[in-house]
């Protein structure tokens, strides 16, 4: 047969997997698609995200259950390994991952909880290369980006060991199903999921773990939602079991730092804005889609430290502030400053240290803040930031405490419904309106090319 064809064969052959990604005890965006997209969409399956409770979610319908997390504190319920145990007994694969190395030793790693219970653990002992994969994986090489080791009891199969013969990746029979525990730095990790590390053994390993268990197509295949809810007022507070603990004290927080931004700015959020507040179980940051913002539950060490919260909250509803028209070449760093400013308004120093930083790391490539344009293709990230809060603070000193309101009252009064975009020409056209003088002579002065004959912005 004609090798071609018989490589459709195969694959047509081949389990489908209906793969669940768990980012409900520590969100990544890796674990929002990324994963998916590197190991299991290529082999021709799909999947769902679950965010909410886990030992909640029907499984009915999956056969691969992705797990990776860190040593945040929300930890994986008696409930969820249990519930975990009976998916893979019944014919589901799970799949761990996971490193301790680098970890303090008395650091919790709570999907260790997950492991242990199938009689695996993450050593902080690091691998040592090169690494050596079983001949039954069909491996042309290993790669690696470093990381721990396994300790494994009686009944596990290594598949990926180091020079020693440390086991990174093992396999072990369960019920129907399996489980595979290995080392996170097996494993892509790049934002946009462009480093498919192994994939060319991974894949069909995956594939060939969901045997245990068929799934149907024709039938819903969905994932779940933070199951739990709070109003307050026009908010939706959302979260699940384990991110509750954090819930009243962050929206405690967003209510404080909107109240300062609607002073800030001048103006309410835009429209439709701002109705729901999503606690992402992760200290690494947050998001915003305009009608909902997630926040990083224990960002900046929260509740232990206040301000890096404040700035973040700030930060994330912001953008709700500049929509429906996201700002030109500044839209995150506009976002920082008006974090920035709600923590200044509210007495932290902390809020003028950073700012100060930013400004002072942008003057290591633009000492006098006339050689660089912020707006051209590679201008440096420290550079962009640090000079667009420079900006800021120029104005703010020469128009006013309230130049910012001058600024949001006037984008709002000006830019009408239906524009195709908001370029930095329009976004200075803007600014002059606000302050009642032409600023593109001085944006041109300090670097920036700008020019009035391109801006498109009403009278």
């Amino acid at each position: 047969m004609h090798a071609t064809l018989l490589a459709a064969v195969v694959l047509a052959a081949a389990p489908r997997i209906h793969c669940v990604s768990d980012i409900s005890h520590e969100f990544t965006f890796y674990m929002d698609g990324r994963f998916f997209n590197q190991y299991v969409g290529e082999a021709g399956g799909t999947d769902v995200r679950n965010w909410g409770t886990l030992w909640k979610l029907d499984l009915a319908n999956a056969n691969l259950l992705a797990l990776s997390s860190g040593s945040g504190p929300v930890a994986y319920d008696p409930r969820t390994v249990a519930h975990v145990r009976k998916f893979v007994e019944g014919g589901g694969a799970a799949l761990i991952m996971a490193d301790r190395s680098g970890l303090p030793a008395a650091t919790k790693l709570p999907i260790a909880d997950v492991a242990a219970a199938f009689g695996a653990g993450f050593l902080a002992e690091k691998a040592e290369l090169p690494l050596r994969a079983e001949a039954k994986l069909g491996a042309q090489k290993v790669e690696f980006y470093g990381g721990g080791t396994l300790e494994l009891k009686p009944g596990w199969e290594p598949l990926v060991t180091d020079a020693r013969g440390k086991p990174l990746l093992a396999r072990r029979g369960v019920g129907k199903g399996c489980v595979l525990v290995g080392i996170r730095g097996l494993f892509g990790n790049r934002p946009d999921a462009s480093d498919p590390i192994n994939a060319q053994w991974v894949r069909p390993l995956l594939q060939e773990a969901v045997k245990g268990k068929a799934v149907d197509a024709g039938k819903p295949f969905q994932g779940q939602s933070a199951e739990l809810t709070k109003k307050l007022g026009a908010l939706t507070v959302e979260y699940h079991e384990g991110t509750k603990q954090f819930a009243d004290a962050i929206a405690k927080e967003y209510f404080i730092v909107r109240e300062h931004l609607v002073k800030i700015t001048g103006v309410p959020p835009s429209a439709g804005t701002l109705t729901n507040l999503l606690m992402l179980p992760t200290g690494g940051g947050g998001f915003s889609s305009g009608d909902r913002i997630g926040i990083g539950a224990w960002w900046g060490d929260f509740p232990k430290n206040r301000y890096p919260m404040i700035e973040l909250i700030g930060h994330e509803a912001a953008h709700s502030w500049v929509l429906p028209y996201a700002e030109p070449v500044w839209n995150e760093p506009i976002a920082t400053y008006l974090g920035i400013q709600v923590g200044k308004a509210m007495g932290m120093p902390e809020a003028q240290k950073t700012l100060e930083g930013a400004i002072e790391r942008a003057r290591r490539d633009d000492p006098e803040m006339r050689r660089i344009d912020i707006g051209a293709p590679g201008a440096p990230n420290a550079v962009v930031w640090g000079k667009t809060f420079w900006i800021f603070e120029q104005l703010r000193a020469k128009y006013g405490d309230d130049a910012m309101a001058k600024y949001f009252q006037a984008k709002r009064r000006l830019l009408k419904p239906g524009r195709k975009g908001y370029s930095l020409d329009d976004c200075v056209a803007v600014w002059s309106a606000a302050v009642g003088e032409d600023l593109f002579p001085w944006f041109r002065s300090i670097g920036v090319s700008v020019e009035r004959a391109k801006a498109d912005v009403g009278a």
